[in-house]
């Protein structure tokens, strides 16, 4: 989008949509399990269709923000996108029919806070985390994440191919995720980092020139850069610090659920439904790593 141009209802829709964002992913979950995503030999017993205790009997709950590419296309129940689709895997690999999974509207903030939860399982690109993992149930992962830069199509950088060509640029973060500390890693003192509130207004920043890049979920930036933002582009992804950072369902801490959610996560790994969703997907795979 260029400086002169208005936001458009679609682009306020965009903003809104990334604003909730968790932290989005790109490859294959490496079918590992972190904290409580575990199950235990005898959750196979626990896990028969019919005996989970849902907060609803026969009905499994599922939390989610507002829907947006690639993760939900059109309303979160349509079974399109990677995320509406690896709900309605779990559901079944848990002995729910479609017509049995209810969905409610819920913040991300209201996902990873330690209180009780209005659903049964949250699918809303959710990084695992030590500190999470203190107030939350995560499942087993189901996807490694990656942070993408994003730049104007006619900026400065647009032809940045490294980390040092984007010295002294302004790269715009979400605060209180993940994207803030990857920056910070990658680049040091070396640019600007400048806080948003959400991706979405980082994205409208970048396409007004206040800013002249944006980290965020090498997934979630390719569809703002191609649905969203069109005269944007991700240019590459930032080297992976430490473990890599990987997506999971969320479930109230010390959830019965979590042995079981986490069971059909990883029978969706073993029988290759994951692979075929992130094909269908995600489209980040030939993005570069900036050295």
């Amino acid at each position: 989008m260029r400086t002169s141009r208005l936001v458009t209802p679609l682009v306020a829709a965009a903003a809104s949509a990334l604003a909730l964002a968790g932290c989005s992913a790109d490859g294959a979950a490496d079918g590992t399990t972190d904290g409580d995503a575990g199950a235990s030999p005898s959750a196979s017993a626990a896990c028969e269709p019919g005996a989970l205790p849902t907060l609803t009997d026969g009905v499994l709950t599922v939390g989610a923000g507002d829907p947006y590419e690639p993760w939900y296309v059109g309303e979160k129940d349509s079974g399109e996108g990677f995320e509406s689709a690896l709900v309605y895997a779990v559901a079944e690999q848990l002995g729910y029919e479609r017509d049995a999974v209810e969905w409610v509207d819920v913040t991300f903030d209201q996902i990873i806070a330690p209180a009780e939860k209005p659903f049964d399982l949250a699918a809303y690109q959710t990084t695992i985390t030590d500190e999470r993992e203190q107030v939350v149930d995560f499942s087993s992962p189901y996807l490694t994440s990656r942070q993408g830069v994003i730049v104007a199509d006619d900026g400065r950088y647009a032809d940045a191919a490294s980390l040092a060509d984007l010295e002294g640029a302004k790269v715009g973060v979400t605060a209180a995720q993940t994207s803030l500390d990857a920056a910070e890693a990658a680049w040091g003192d070396a640019v600007e980092v400048v806080p948003f509130n959400a991706a979405g207004d980082g994205m409208q920043a970048l396409s007004a020139g206040q800013v002249d890049a944006m980290v965020m979920d090498v997934d979630q930036g390719v569809a703002a850069s191609t649905v969203y933002f069109p005269d944007t582009q991700v240019i590459g992804t930032l080297p992976t610090v430490g473990e890599p950072e990987q997506l999971g369902l969320v479930m109230d801490e010390g959830s019965d659920l979590t042995p079981c959610v986490s069971q059909a996560v990883e029978a969706l790994e073993e029988d290759g439904t994951l692979a075929q969703l992130r094909t269908e997907w995600l489209r980040s795979d030939d993005i570069p790593e900036l050295g």
